[in-house]
């Protein structure tokens, strides 16, 4: 395919991907957040341009200083020639400085402005994306690829410019000082561009590759860690480093493949230079001794051959650059293009009389990937009742809750919280009314304090330690060597499977909703937590809507109805007593809990 390469798709199906189509997206995306900084982009402009130009004037004053002040022997119109000269250099290291840091102010600006962007993005992706997509495959591309583009953004684009100006502005003056002299040296521009031509698709293609291997390397590391109990309790650790030291054996050999396309350039480039500078000493020689041509011009097109050369070098490099970030935008460019399922309404709504916590779920039907789950259910919870939802592993009871936290949208019917459809509610309405304790808790790696306050980022440290108290987490949490400033460690490691729950326990509590969401929340805790959690129910369910997800009777029966559901429909509504007596299938899970009815 010419100009093009395959693209492997997050489905995993390829797809033909114009190179030319990818820069114009790009430039589209750099665009949108250069922009804002126009301004800056200016100055930096502006001081390129007097780089440029006092790159341009200096080889002219070398040729006036031989031809009009040595050869004659004016020394006194040398020295102004020579004070003109450092006064050009120095302009010209004032305008380097100018133009590199205002750049990189830039360009370093703008990566940031696009991680954030990409960071925020994904946020609000569903569920279903990070469940086909590797976790370092995302962070590679919040973090490498973004980096990727640094170079790019941050001083690719005025180098460019500064590149080109310069190239012009050479050739005019060499085409000014002796046109024949200098279309004989243009003669080893078609030798770069050929060169470049044959491997700019290769380049791209090189990256494309490399930030994939990238991306499987970090991939399998984050993998690795995240399960380090299971690899060593399974003696994993030698297969483990092999298949790591495969990876990075395929991670090297992509950049090996990188680094081999590109490394062609400086070879065609210096073999231009010399042979340019050969054509200048060769025809301007002859052109002196029959006198032609004058030393001066000789000289100063040996000083723009050099000056030609360097710019055309530095083009190979940004070019290099693009490819590269090109490879990054690709990816980039994938993600920042999925339009999130599940959005905000235009106009949302909300209860003239504030939130009671009444749900009703009419006629929902629900599939993952066209695997139905939920099956014309209807169910309708009263405000301020204590639900309790139960059935086999797969019935479809956390579907239940994923579209009642709208982590998900019915395919058909609608979910509603005091009459109004949850796709109608503000995000920040609908996850204030609805907490959610799952039954594997997640902490993040900060302090017991910041993990409660998580939910309601402006709680006071009093109402903090409040929410510990109701639901008896402040007694060991106080026993720690640093109390509520102790670090739980990734993913709350440093704490046992009680602490975390009852530190989830007093995250929901201080959130404060009108419908408390409890997913197994006592199935993997020991007998006094659970002790613990049955004295704190009564609180957490006070004047709320509670919705049990649950299989132990110690939590069932705390439930004024129990829904018993199957194969992702409702089969049965009763308390304890009533379903007892009329559902077979209830029995069988209260049998199997070992429950005395």
């Amino acid at each position: 395919m010419r100009g093009g390469f395959r693209r492997r798709m997050m489905s995993g199906e390829e797809e033909d991907f114009e190179l030319s189509q990818l820069d114009r997206r790009a430039l589209r995306l750099i665009w949108q957040y250069v922009r804002p900084y126009l301004s800056t982009l200016i100055a930096a402009t502006g001081a390129m341009f007097l780089v440029t130009l006092t790159t341009l004037v200096a080889p002219y004053l070398t040729k006036v200083a031989i031809d009009d002040f040595i050869l004659p022997g004016d020394l006194l119109g040398l020295n102004w020639i020579l004070a003109a000269l450092l006064l050009c250099y120095g302009v010209n290291w004032l305008a380097s400085y100018w133009q590199t840091y205002l750049s990189r102010l830039m360009g370093e600006t703008i990566v940031s402005d696009i991680r954030v962007d990409l960071y925020s993005h994904l946020q609000k992706l569903p569920i279903d994306f990070f469940k086909r997509q590797q976790t370092g495959d995302v962070m590679a591309r919040v973090t490498h690829d973004v980096n990727a583009l640094a170079d790019l953004v941050t001083s690719g684009f005025v180098h460019l410019l500064n590149d080109l100006f310069t190239l012009v502005g050479i050739a005019a003056i060499m085409l000014a000082l002796n046109w024949r002299l200098a279309l004989i040296t243009f003669t080893t521009i078609p030798l770069i561009v050929i060169v470049m031509r044959l491997l700019g698709s290769r380049m791209r293609q090189a990256y494309h590759d490399v930030r994939q291997r990238l991306a499987e390397l970090n991939a399998d590391v984050e993998e690795s860690i995240s399960g380090i109990r299971v690899v060593q309790a399974l003696n994993r650790e030698a297969i483990n480093t092999g298949k790591f030291s495969r990876l990075s054996w395929q991670n090297l050999k992509a950049n090996l493949r990188a680094v081999s396309v590109f490394a062609l350039l400086f070879p065609t480039m210096t073999f231009s230079r010399v042979l340019g500078e050969a054509l200048v000493v060769g025809y301007g020689g002859w052109g002196v001794v029959q006198g032609t041509i004058s030393l001066g011009v000789v000289m100063a097109f040996l000083g723009y051959v050099r000056r030609f050369f360097a710019p055309l070098a530095d083009l190979s490099q940004v070019y290099n650059t693009l490819q590269s970030a090109g490879a990054s935008l690709d990816r980039i460019i994938e993600y920042l293009s999925i339009e999130p399922s599940i959005s905000e309404p235009d106009d949302p709504q909300i209860p003239a009389d504030g939130f009671s916590g009444e749900i009703n779920i009419e006629g929902v039907t629900f599939a993952y990937e066209e695997t139905p789950v939920i099956k014309d259910l209807n169910l309708h919870i009263p405000a301020g009742e204590v639900f309790a939802l139960v059935g086999p592993t797969g019935a479809g009871k956390t579907t239940v809750v994923n579209l009642l936290a709208r982590l998900y949208d019915t395919d058909e019917g609608s979910v509603r919280i005091d009459g109004i459809d949850v796709t109608q509610l503000a995000f920040d309405d609908l996850r204030s009314v609805i907490s959610v304790v799952p039954q594997d808790v997640f902490l993040f790696d900060a302090s017991i304090r910041e993990n409660i306050r998580y939910g309601c980022p402006t709680a006071t440290d009093e109402e903090v330690e409040e929410a510990a108290r109701r639901v008896h987490a402040h007694d060991f949490i106080s026993s720690l060597p640093d109390g509520y400033d102790t670090q739980v460690g990734e993913g709350g490691d440093r704490l046992s499977g009680g602490q975390r729950q009852l530190v989830s326990f007093a995250r929901a509590i201080l959130a404060d909703p009108k419908i408390l969401v409890l997913d197994e929340a006592t199935s993997s805790v020991d007998a006094y937590t659970e002790m613990l959690i049955r004295r704190a129910m009564n609180e957490l369910m006070r004047d709320r809507t509670a919705l049990l997800i649950a299989h132990r009777f110690s939590t069932l029966k705390r439930a004024g109805r129990i829904g018993v559901m199957q194969s992702g429909r409702l089969q049965e509504v009763g308390t304890h007593d009533e379903l007892m007596k009329s559902s077979e299938l209830y029995r069988k899970l209260v049998q199997k809990q070992n429950v005395v009815a």
